[in-house]
């Protein structure tokens, strides 16, 4: 369970509405004799800085998440988190305060909690439930539709 002060909430939305991506990525594993080629969708959140000192905070703040260090001549440091729960937990609790990633925000909690209820239809091995309805893929759509660079600027106007 993830426990922030108001004023923590509201810097890190801020923080993910001008420097995060909230949405899901797709996979396809290669089949073998151990597993089928079925689609793999994983919902994550990341948030990329150069500045080190914020994204240690952030990785303080909302343990469970990983950073990791890009381009040595002019660093960038990135949080990324994919565990479900803990992203959960973070998406309602930054609910009230995100703005511009709300959306995202929202289709990324209706997911997990699609996840969470589904049941096994064709099997679970080590990385879970491997069936997706047609809700999920729809939400994975909607959301690579929304985080398109430049496509929800029209004519000056940002659409929220």
């Amino acid at each position: 369970m993830i426990t922030l002060s108001p004023t923590q909430s509201a810097w890190l939305a801020g923080f993910i509405d001008g420097e995060g991506f909230i949405g899901i990525t797709f996979q396809r594993k290669k089949e073998n004799k151990i597993q089928s080629a079925s689609p793999r969708y994983h919902p994550y959140l990341i948030i990329t800085n150069k500045n080190r000192d914020s994204i240690f905070f952030i990785h303080k703040l909302v343990p469970g998440g990983r950073i990791y260090e890009f381009s040595p001549l002019s660093p960038v440091f990135q949080y990324k988190l994919s565990k479900r729960e803990v992203l959960r937990d973070l998406l309602k609790e930054l609910k009230p305060y995100l703005i511009v990633k709300k959306r995202q925000s929202k289709l990324v909690l209706k997911y997990i909690d699609i996840r969470n209820s589904r049941k096994i239809t064709t099997g679970s091995g080590s990385r879970g439930k491997t069936s997706f309805s047609l809700e999920e893929e729809n939400i994975y759509r909607q959301l690579l539709s929304l985080n398109k660079r430049g496509e929800r600027i029209k004519n000056g106007i940002t659409a929220f």
